[in-house]
């Protein structure tokens, strides 16, 4: 049976979500999250505070909604990212690259996807946001698959009962291995990627991008030690 037309009052609908929302995440990229506010967002729509509450019932819930289409949008990117290599080791370190250019474009989207709990599918929007999350997940881990195993390390069997069961979930299932290599190597590409948004390693005087780039080159080098996953 066909989908139904969205009536004029559901296009109204959603055409202010969405300028509620672009709004919000004008103020987001400007400030950081801190500086989101539902009233200013109604009196530069010539809305009443009220009239606002009818779509997002808080703060809390806007953000969560900025946070889906955070993760939607740097999942595009890293899918853009892959499609640009052929070589399966030239994706890994393409989709990486890509993470941290995206995360120093937009460090406040950024923040709030990553280092907030409203990014987190903690609190609200949960469904929603862990499906988002978890598409740029699926990108990291794919281009890992494709350029090879990992060496096979022996696991607590607890933490290998939860990654089995994360692995067998939505997501395709992937090699043994392979989900905990990508959670490993994404935790730490993203504590680099934190610490350099938030001048921790200025005082280095280390070139945060070079650094970067030595951690991809290990994990693909791991990659092809054991397997010789150069292709």
């Amino acid at each position: 049976m066909p989908e139904q037309e969205p009536t004029r009052r559901e296009r109204y609908r959603l055409q202010t979500v969405a300028e509620i929302k672009a709004a919000a995440m004008d103020q987001l990229r400007e400030g950081g999250a801190e500086t989101v506010s539902l009233n200013a967002i109604a009196r530069s729509m010539a809305m009443s505070a009220p009239a606002l509450y009818r779509y997002f019932a808080g703060r809390d819930e806007l953000l969560a909604d900025l946070a889906v289409d955070i993760h939607l949008a740097l999942a595009d990117a890293l899918e853009a990212a892959s499609a640009r290599e052929r070589c399966a080791s030239a994706r890994v370190g393409a989709v990486a690259d890509a993470y941290r250019d995206w995360a120093l474009a937009q460090p406040h989207a950024y923040h709030l996807a990553y280092e907030t709990t409203y990014g987190s599918a903690r609190d609200q929007a949960a469904d929603r946001i862990a499906s988002a999350a978890q598409r740029c997940m699926d990108v990291f881990l794919g281009v890992v698959a494709e350029a090879g195993e990992p060496p096979a390390l022996p696991l607590p069997a607890a933490l290998d009962q939860q990654i089995r069961r994360w692995n067998g979930g939505d997501q395709r299932s992937l090699p043994a291995g392979i989900p905990h290599f990508g959670l490993v190597w994404w935790s730490r590409l993203h504590g680099l990627i934190s610490l350099e948004l938030g001048g921790h390693l200025a005082a280095t005087g280390i070139d945060t991008a070079l650094l970067y780039r030595t951690e991809i080159e290990a994990m693909l080098g791991s990659l092809r030690h054991r397997y010789g996953a150069t292709a």
